[in-house]
């Protein structure tokens, strides 16, 4: 009984939801580091101005 106090009923054996869920932490590490790195590459979200953008108003007074 001492045993299965400290234990529990399934000392020996490593539950299925342990290995889901380590396999679901190993699949969004490596799923979040592919997308940063696409992130990082593509240009689309770059600081530069639009280049269709139109020019600044003239303030001449005319």
């Amino acid at each position: 009984m001492a045993k299965m106090a400290l234990g529990g009923p399934h000392s020996g054996k490593t539950s299925l939801g342990v290995l889901v869920m380590l396999g679901a932490l190993v699949f969004s590490a490596f799923l979040g580091g592919a997308l940063g790195l696409v992130w990082q590459s593509v240009s689309w979200f770059d600081d530069a101005p639009d280049e269709t953008a139109m020019p600044a108003a003239d303030d001449s007074g005319g």
